[in-house]
């Protein structure tokens, strides 16, 4: 049995806890910070143990880091470098962690662990090369944000957790990044990002923080074929106009990719296999994220190595 704790108690942190459940041979010990009390009464809520970050590291074989962006630095601080870890996305910019002494970390991509939107990223990798890649997402801007400083905007919270997808179905690095943004109060609350593959082609993101429901979505489109993918609020799967494949009807958790996620972790603890999307990808998505940020204010095309 897997011992399984997580840091941190917000919606991230809730999410994991209960994929926990439906992972056959691990157990969720608590849930908690920096300091007893943050997160005592969502440990309560799921029926387990408030732990300090030095606590679930003595007692814990894995861990979840679900801390908004300018504290994961600090929490990463106090793992040893072999834990095997999920760390959830967006990855802090100045996290003291150099991601090759972390062979067993996982960055927190639970799409790309998702039964359907893996069916789609493969739909899209049989068009060969697509003419047209586009990823377009709105959500309400999140609970963790402040305002201003380098934690902040759109391009690193819609931008950090689904960059990830858009770039699996590239399948090609990134060499170029052009980008505008709408700023308010020094925030951008909107991006368009236009990002160069090294093929030549180009994929662009148009990311918002806006009213209405949380959604995202994947389009890709050849010469011969168009395929949809919603990412959320439940993954559908169309390939020209005609739905393929559909979660709606399955466990919610199961359909997100969350519990798939931790089940690999689970196997990476047992030395089962080996930590996917290293968390080295994050620190990529960052790149590209603070490529665009320099794009837009000189209004220039910035090169990526």
């Amino acid at each position: 049995m897997s011992k399984l704790a997580i840091i941190g108690g917000g919606n991230a942190a809730v999410i994991h806890a209960e994929s926990s459940r439906a992972v056959a041979g691990v157990q969720l010990i608590g849930i908690g910070g920096r300091s007893l009390g943050r997160a005592r009464r969502v440990a309560e809520s799921l029926g387990c143990e408030e732990l300090t970050v030095a606590e679930a590291v003595r007692r814990a074989d894995m861990l979840v880091v679900a801390v908004p962006p300018p504290d994961v630095g600090e929490v990463l601080a106090q793992i040893p470098p072999d834990r095997a870890l999920i760390v959830e996305s967006p990855v802090g910019v100045d996290s003291r962690c150099d991601p090759a002494d972390r062979p067993n970390a996982m960055l927190g991509a639970n799409l790309l662990h998702a039964p359907i939107p893996r069916r789609g990223l493969a739909a899209v990798n049989d068009l060969g090369e697509p003419h047209h890649l586009l990823l377009r997402a709105n959500a309400p801007r999140p609970a963790w944000h402040t305002a201003g400083g380098p934690h902040s905007g759109v391009t690193l919270d819609l931008g950090g957790r689904l960059l990830p997808v858009l770039l699996a179905a590239a399948a090609q690095p990134v060499v170029e990044v052009s980008a505008r943004l709408n700023l308010q109060g020094g925030v951008d609350t909107a991006a368009e990002l236009e990002l160069r593959l090294s093929d030549g082609r180009l994929v662009r993101a148009r990311l918002h923080w806006g009213g209405g429901p949380t959604t995202a979505n994947l389009e890709a489109a050849s010469g011969n074929a168009v395929v949809s993918l919603d990412l959320w609020p439940s993954p559908v799967l169309e390939v020209d106009g005609a739905e393929t494949a559909s979660d709606g009807s399955q466990q919610r958790l199961h359909a997100l990719g969350f519990v798939s996620q931790l089940r690999r972790l689970a196997a990476v603890a047992a030395n089962r296999a080996t930590a996917w999307p290293e968390l080295s990808s994050g620190f990529g998505t960052l790149r590209i994220i603070e490529a665009a940020r320099l794009s837009a204010r000189s209004g220039r095309v910035q090169q990526l190595d």
